[in-house]
């Protein structure tokens, strides 16, 4: 019977989940300001933040979940509940 190796050891799901935890803060707070900026504030900017800020309210969104599903790897290579 053949045994499959795992692509990380426990340690690099270890790294990864806190990597991942990190990021999945960054990208949620960043998430939240961008939205401040966009739609309650959008009268204190100019148009050119606010296309930027709808740029970064894209780019948030998209590390959020990246972030997210890495975490949910790491908690599995770890034996972890996944949530």
């Amino acid at each position: 019977m053949q045994t499959t190796r795992s692509f990380f050891s426990l340690a690099g799901y270890q790294k990864l989940l806190g990597w991942c935890n990190g990021l999945l803060s960054l990208s949620v707070l960043t998430l939240m300001a961008t939205v401040l900026i966009c739609y309650p504030f959008e009268q204190w900017f100019s148009i050119q933040q606010l296309i930027a800020g709808h740029l970064s309210l894209i780019g948030s969104a998209t590390l959020m979940k990246i972030s997210y599903v890495g975490r949910c790897v790491a908690q599995y290579g770890l034996q972890q509940e996944v949530r």
